[in-house]
């Protein structure tokens, strides 16, 4: 439990939680009371039964569903998460000195202009400098599922929080676990590896490199999410779907039963006549032959044949195209 250092209300808390946000009057403060000003929301656009809807129109979309799920799904719960994310504006200046791999050419075939007999390679010194703004989001709590970790959020259209919009749909506001320095040193890593990423585009080993990475402003912002089940037939499927924008994060969906026969007989079908040709060209089938293409040509229908099987025996966990 802890007491709002500002209506005097208690109210519950959890292990770890750094950030708190009051259920009666809604002030964000630290565990010390010290009141927390940057704290801002993107407002609920979607509605349950809205978001519910946008749920069964992306579903009855999806490859392989049956074409009655539509019709036949009940929503079972329904909850509205208010989930903490740390958005911090990174200006990271980084010029560099390293090697890059760069190649010579012997040789010319006199049939083939353009080709060579051989080739040597050698390393070349390149230097660089890049200078990138970065947004990075930090999530304000560990348990948080991945896809809702990764799908974008509009912090144009953030504004002040507002508990009392939370409480309009029943939300659930969760508090951070993660502090403002831990985020800003979070964001400061962050834009260190991707300056790092940059980098190795251009050369092959870095060996100096001066950094000058300045985290700015870092705000405390909730995203609200629909989390939904449904149930179809004997079964029930889960789905997360953004309050703000109608954006299906993430949803499990049945497949019909023709659907998985012609996955599981395509995918057999595949393995098969991949595997033969594979063995064909090793000599395990018959004399070798076809060596290159059987393991090229084989390789790829037995690839395909995993995929096709995989989707015929599983409950493919789904997301929206961004």
């Amino acid at each position: 439990m802890a007491r709002c250092a500002f209506c005097d209300a208690d109210f519950e808390t959890g292990p770890g939680d750094v950030l708190l946000v009051c259920p009666y009057c809604g002030t964000a403060q630290t565990i010390e009371g010290a009141k927390f000003k940057n704290h801002y929301m993107i407002r609920v656009h979607f509605a349950q039964h809205e978001a519910q809807a946008v749920l069964l129109d992306w579903l009855s979309k999806q490859l392989g569903v049956p074409e009655d799920l539509a019709a036949k799904a009940r929503f079972v719960e329904y909850k509205q998460v208010w989930y903490p994310f740390w958005v911090s504006r990174v200006d990271a200046h980084t010029e560099y000195h390293g090697l890059g791999r760069d190649a010579t050419f012997h040789d010319p075939w006199p049939q083939y202009p353009g080709a060579y007999k051989r080739f040597s390679y050698f390393w070349k010194p390149e230097s660089g400098k890049f200078i990138r703004r970065y947004e990075i989001k930090t999530p304000g709590i560990e348990d948080i599922d991945e896809d809702i970790k990764n799908f974008p959020i509009p912090t144009r259209a953030n504004e002040y929080f507002s508990h009392s919009h939370a409480e309009e749909y029943d939300g659930v506001v969760l508090h951070s676990k993660v502090s403002e320095e831990q985020a800003k040193e979070f964001a400061r890593k962050k834009a260190y590896e991707n300056q790092t990423a940059l980098i190795l585009q251009e050369v092959d080993k870095i060996e100096r490199r001066d950094d000058n990475i300045d985290v700015g402003e870092t705000f405390l912002i909730h995203i609200p999410v629909w989390e939904l089940t449904y149930r179809y037939g004997n079964s029930k499927y889960r789905a997360s779907v953004s309050a703000s924008t109608g954006y299906v994060i993430e949803s499990k969906y049945p497949r019909s039963m023709a659907f998985r026969a012609m996955g599981i007989v395509s995918g057999l079908l595949f393995l098969g006549i991949g595997g033969a040709l594979i063995a064909m060209a090793n000599g395990y089938l018959g004399p070798q032959q076809l060596m290159g293409f059987g393991n090229l040509t084989g390789g790829i229908l037995f690839i395909l044949g995993l995929v096709l099987f995989y989707k015929g025996v599983s409950r493919k966990e789904a997301k929206e195209k961004v």
